[in-house]
């Protein structure tokens, strides 16, 4: 069950349940206890009782601006400046597809397509282009999303001015009570909407609605999935929308948030007088009756079998949900169970890597369903064929923590990584992220939870913690598991279950006859990799004062560069290059160093990685080792604090790798299950086979066979790495909130302390040769969907990005074709939901790189859908790109690249090679530049001379049932 689909579920509940201020507190197990008079802690105001804080003894965070329009819409406010010079919006509305008739099924979700086809002051086809002229892309700025029991609409906006605001108050206003829902653009818009319901048919969703069924059974859920029907789609006269529409799009059902770098008061001023005359029509629809789950159910069971499908155990259970105000009484308890909980999905996680187990991960998952039920599940991915022995030990888990309880060493491991957790969120508060907060208000909006600041979550935790025995924290786990109903066990597998359902019950009932035993104590280790050796001398020392990056050399050769950020408070980004990466990797042996992504699993020679994940507890740290095309490494995420054990623990890595069995052994039983999907999409047999069809055939850019990667062991790589990791060059990088002198000597003690290195990266011109593919006929691929799926993609042989004016007039070249596209194929022909165009341009391979066209189509659209990416190619070379196309185009991409420089992820991708691609340095000082200098002269000439017809390569994917 995901989140998604179930407000609030397991994800909301996680182990970070005080981590921010989204933090949804937990859904009550018992009726609340009558609470002592006192003074108020929060406001009285009609806000603080309309978001429902009023009477919480949590305190709010006051900083928020909380409130509520006499029509009973709701708003909160809240200025931050992380990312800076930038808004983000978001409107909820209470009604999903629970609302639905029979008859409606699918329309929530049609409705919140037709809030971009027209409204009183915004004609059809108008909003999108309105806020790519003002530098919004559609999707990754804007878009909508349509649950069970909501609708969001949402805007990035990239600045803060008041034309923009006002623009985006406007277009929430226009979808609160002025949409037209033209017949005539609702019959449009049918085929969007059929092409995305097509695109969303996967074994995934099969999987989900049988999940569904089986486990909420006699309620509205499992028939209420928001894609709809595909009848009600192609039939639903638009008086059905108007009759969702008018009934729920309603003020008193909204709630408007705002997150961004603006004044507040100024703010609430525009949505008052924005807002203040909107007016329901018509009488107001009740809140849906959904049913409810049968408590009194017996034991029960179900399979559901797909090829694709991974082989996987569930056992859920319920209790009915009981209203409970958000108190700090309530939080405290949530924490032991939270804690208890936690355990139980440890447990599962150290159990999935013994070298003999039948998972490859577990989890224990406690979700909240629409106020009705409160749910638990104890899961696991299994072994493929092994769904019984997975369900007996999911089984006997959770069974051995209730009649057994929990360890202090596993409590303590718990508390240690949340109490790091909330000393990261609060030392952060100043960069917290306006999208993470916008999110965070949505969820508040049925006034479930208090939204509090980090410092407020921290101090809770520390005066719950010290209560949290291991003898605590059992007793509330125990009390938590009393009075749930009946098991109900769930398997997933690729092949029928002999048995079937019934099987599955027999052995759930024989798993619960094992006895199990007490946990054992485990003592951790100290970490043995503290000392690498005389910390090393710098011999280079240089500045890029432009850009802010300082370049260092050791003795060693070791190659360190910084640059020091407050994007993001006490963060750290910490990468690590060591020569070779996949290029090591030849035609004749291309699996050579495919284990080295996933050297990690394979733990140190004094840990493995369960060792090192309670070594670590408490630690903002990442255990992250892998390789690249041209490096092995990786980065990781710390904190300032944490620093210097994160280089320890990478350095560990590079010289006293592990290459344990344990770890090779769950490779082993994750890639069939990876393998067993590359064919059940049209996007996953593509996914599969076209990096080696663009590269000629090159069995380096082919996914290898799995009886090839299966047969790959820790013995064969070692050879294959050893010169890397023993005399490759090194270069480091760091990014971000922490001074240079301790980035410096972190460095030093470890990476500098080794023995000399190569004092460059090999060039390995050879290995870099890469030719697209010289047989242009036309491909196609099959996959094993629902016969209708289909996907159709272009390929025209481009560059490299080593033009850098080119590459970026060749970017916005492509984003001017996906608009077209869009326009084409999504809004006259209606054939497909998302089509797309993009460069694709290699830095790693010289001459090497493409641009293509892409759309998810039904089948018997290929033909049309071929003819008019080609005609669009040809549009682009006949003629210049008119100015508000480009404009369209540019802008979006321009606010992209500006909002980007703030953010440490963009600078480490410089950051991390700045000494070997010193010569790249100078794409974060131009590109901007170069995409405002871009002509429309230039694109069409560059339309010329790579958009042509005969130069093309057509692949399709179809599914083996079309046309039968």
């Amino acid at each position: 069950m995901t989140k998604s689909l179930v407000r609030r579920a397991s994800t909301a509940l996680s182990p970070l349940v005080f981590l921010i201020a989204s933090t949804a507190p937990a859904w009550a197990r018992e009726a609340p206890a009558k609470a002592a008079a006192s003074a108020a802690v929060n406001p009285q105001s009609e806000a603080a009782k309309a978001w429902n804080f009023a009477a919480s003894d949590v305190p709010v965070d006051p900083n928020i601006v909380f409130g509520v329009l006499p029509n009973g819409m709701k708003y909160a406010l809240l200025k931050n400046s992380t990312p800076k010079d930038s808004v983000v919006l978001r409107m909820r509305f209470a009604v999903g597809s629970f609302a639905e008739a029979e008859d409606q099924r699918g329309l929530a979700h049609f409705l919140e397509h037709m809030a971009f086809n027209g409204s009183t002051n915004v004609p059809e086809g108008e909003m999108i282009k309105l806020l790519e002229r003002k530098g919004l892309a559609f999707g990754a700025d804007t878009n909508a999303s349509t649950g069970f029991d909501e609708t969001i609409y949402k805007l990035d906006l990239p600045n803060a001015s008041d034309d923009l605001i006002d623009t985006g108050l406007m277009l929430m206003r226009e979808t609160g009570g002025n949409l037209t829902i033209d017949p005539a653009a609702v019959d449009r818009e049918r085929g969007i909407i059929l092409s995305e319901r097509r695109a969303r048919d996967t074994y995934q969703l099969r999987s989900l609605i049988d999940q569904l069924d089986f486990q909420m059974k006699g309620m509205n859920v499992a028939n209420r999935i928001p894609v709809g029907t595909e009848e009600v789609i192609r039939t639903a006269p638009a008086s059905r929308l108007r009759d969702l529409y008018d009934r729920y799009y309603r003020p008193e059902r909204a709630t408007l948030v705002m997150v961004g770098d603006f004044d507040p008061a100024a703010v609430e001023a525009k949505i008052k007088a924005r807002f203040a005359d909107w007016k329901g029509v018509g009488p107001a629809g009740a809140d849906p009756e959904i049913g409810n789950v049968d408590y009194q159910r017996a034991a029960a069971a179900d399979d559901f079998v797909d090829p694709a499908i991974q082989d996987s155990v569930t056992i859920a259970s319920f209790k009915p949900w009981v209203d409970e105000p958000d108190t700090k009484a309530k939080r405290a308890r949530k924490l032991a169970e939270d804690v208890g909980e936690a355990i139980v999905s440890r447990r599962l996680a150290k159990i999935a890597l013994n070298e003999d187990s039948p998972i490859l991960t577990g989890y224990f998952s406690d979700a909240e369903g629409w106020k009705k039920f409160d749910q638990i599940t104890v899961g696991a991915v299994a072994k493929e064929g092994a769904w019984k022995e997975a369900l007996a030990l999911a089984e006997q888990e959770q069974r051995r923590a209730v009649e057994h309880g929990f360890t202090q060493a596993e409590v303590d491991e718990q508390l240690a990584n949340r109490r790091t957790a909330l000393k990261n969120a609060v030392a952060g508060v100043t960069t917290r992220r306006s999208e993470g907060l916008a999110d965070a208000l949505i969820l508040a909006a049925d006034g479930d939870f208090v939204l509090v600041r980090p410092e407020t979550s921290q101090g809770l935790f520390e005066a719950a913690a010290p209560s949290l025995t291991a003898a605590a924290v059992t007793a509330a786990f125990q009390k938590r598991m009393a009075g749930l109903s009946a098991p109900l066990a769930r398997v997933t597998a690729k092949k029928p279950v002999e048995g079937g359902p019934d099987a599955v019950l027999a052995a759930l009932r024989a798993s619960t006859q094992v006895a199990v035993a007490a946990p054992t104590e485990a003592a951790n280790a100290a970490f043995a990799y503290d000392s690498f050796g005389t910390p090393g001398k710098i011999v280079s020392d240089e500045r890029i004062d432009d850009l802010g990056i300082r370049r260092i050399r050791f003795a060693n050769n070791v190659m360190l560069n910084i640059k020091t950020t407050d994007f993001q408070k006490d963060k750290v980004m910490l990468s690590l290059r060591v020569d070779g990466g996949n290029l090591l990797a030849t035609r004749d042996d291309p699996t050579k160093v495919s284990l080295a992504g996933s050297l990690m699993l394979g733990g140190l020679e004094a840990h493995s990685l369960d060792d090192l994940r309670s070594i670590l507890a408490g630690k903002t740290i990442s255990p992250v080792f892998g390789n690249s095309t041209d490096a092995f490494g990786g980065s990781a995420l710390t904190s300032p604090e944490d620093f210097a054990l994160q280089a320890k623990l990478m350095a560990a890595f590079l010289t006293h790798p592990g290459y344990r069995p344990d770890g090779l052994a769950l490779i082993r039983r994750v890639l069939p299950q990876q393998y067993a999907a590359n064919d059940a999409t049209p996007a996953a047999v593509l996914g599969r086979d076209v990096g080696g069809i663009l590269a000629n055939n090159d069995p380096r850019s082919q996914t290898p066979p799995l009886e090839k990667v299966m047969a790959l062991d820790w013995a064969q790589l070692k050879p294959a790495i050893a010169d890397s990791f023993a005399h490759g060059a090194i270069e480091i990088g760091v990014v971000g909130d922490i001074g240079e002198q301790s980035a410096i000597d972190a460095i030093a003690a470890t990476f500098g302390a080794l023995p000399e290195r190569r004092a460059a990266f090999d060039p390995r011109t050879d290995a870099r040769i890469r030719q697209f593919a010289t047989d242009r006929s036309e491909r196609t691929l099959i996959h094993k969907g629902p016969a209708e799926q289909a996907e159709l993609r272009v390929y025209w042989p481009a560059r490299d990005d080593s033009d850098l004016a080119e590459a970026m007039q060749l970017t916005l070249l492509s984003r001017a074709m996906q608009l077209m596209l869009t326009e084409e194929l999504r809004e006259k022909l209606g054939e497909s939901y998302s089509p797309g165009a993009a460069a694709s341009l290699s830095d790693e391979f010289p001459g090497y790189g493409h641009l293509f066209a892409a759309s998810n189509v039904d089948y018997k659209d290929l033909a049309t859908t071929r003819a008019a990416i080609f005609a669009i190619a040809k549009e682009l070379r006949d003629k210049p790109i008119d100015a508000d196309l480009l404009d369209r185009a540019r802008r979006p991409l321009l606010e992209a690249m500006v909002k980007s420089r703030r953010e440490n992820s963009y600078w480490l991708n410089y950051v991390a090679e700045a000494a070997s691609h010193a010569d790249r340095l100078d794409r974060s000082r131009k590109g901007i530049g170069a995409v405002e200098a871009a002509t429309p002269a230039e694109l069409q000439a560059l339309a010329k001379r790579y958009l042509v017809d005969d130069k093309a390569l057509v692949i399709k994917a179809v599914s083996d049932k079309a046309g039968k």
